[in-house]
């Protein structure tokens, strides 16, 4: 079996960068490149729609969203079990100047229904506020981000809190909050007229890998975290800790279905997609 598989450039996916993945991923028959999407949901999303991937690593708010909003694609399984960790981040040269209330404030997220936008959507709820379409602005990406937050386009961003760590150690950044929402972070997703015959024994390698990773040398995979995403150790070390990957488990779809319920009564679905739609 061969396989195009993309995913956001962050250490969720370091794995699939190693040698030692791709061997044992051969002793299964299934070969795969690799692509990194710094885009995030929204650029997957389109790589699945004109056949450039076959396989994507979504956040699984997007994948739902997207699913809801009518997108021709199906949640395989988890990739990552345990949930996200989100920083809320603004200028930190802003600090005194930020709206008194969410009501009034600028969100820069990288696409509508991408994780940064659903998430500040979430975060809004948690506080009783309702965000409109007009109080986000557009960057595509980490770096437009930073770019929106810097002119004072925006006045938050929302992303991961370890990989966004270094800009708040260098001083560029203000982590203000920190939100997170009770589902796995990660999905494998495919169009649904995409024949993955070999399921079972893609899900399998799947969960020999990520059992095997984390039983290697932390040392070595915390080394490499730190070089390849500009980690400290202390933080490569404590998201290490947190992380956990599929586990083989049995009730990942009851934590699929509550994903969509919860996120439905946050306002960050157009409508409840049916499990049968997302699975």
């Amino acid at each position: 079996m061969k396989l195009r598989l993309g995913g956001v450039p962050e250490h969720f996916n370091y794995m699939w960068q190693l040698s030692a993945a791709k061997e044992l991923m051969r002793s299964y028959g299934i070969v795969y490149d690799w692509t990194d999407y710094p885009g995030g949901t929204g650029s997957m999303i389109q790589a699945l729609d004109t056949g450039e991937l076959d396989m994507a690593i979504m956040l699984t708010e997007g994948a739902i969203a997207g699913i809801a909003d009518g997108k021709d694609y199906k949640i395989l399984f988890p990739f990552v079990m345990s949930p996200l960790l989100w920083g809320v981040f603004t200028s930190a040269r802003r600090k005194r100047e930020l709206p008194a209330t969410l009501e009034t404030a600028k969100f820069a997220i990288s696409r509508f229904n991408s994780g940064s936008h659903l998430m500040a959507k979430f975060l809004a709820r948690r506080h009783n506020i309702t965000l409109q379409d007009s109080q986000f602005v557009l960057s595509g990406n980490l770096e437009g981000a930073r770019k929106m937050l810097q002119n004072e386009e925006a006045d938050y961003f929302l992303w991961e809190k370890y990989m966004t760590r270094p800009l708040v150690h260098s001083g560029e950044f203000l982590m203000t909050d920190e939100v997170s929402a009770p589902w796995p972070s990660f999905v494998f997703v495919v169009k649904r007229d995409f024949d993955l015959i070999e399921k079972e024994i893609w899900q399998q390698a799947v969960y020999e890998l990520s059992s095997d990773y984390l039983q290697d040398s932390k040392t070595e995979i915390l080394s490499g975290i730190c070089t390849q995403y500009s980690l400290s150790p202390e933080d490569a070390n404590a998201w290490l800790s947190e992380v956990r990957y599929f586990d083989n488990n049995t009730y990942w779809k009851d934590r699929i279905l509550a994903a969509g319920i919860i996120m439905k009564s946050k306002g960050m679905l157009s409508r409840f997609p049916d499990i049968n739609e997302i699975i």
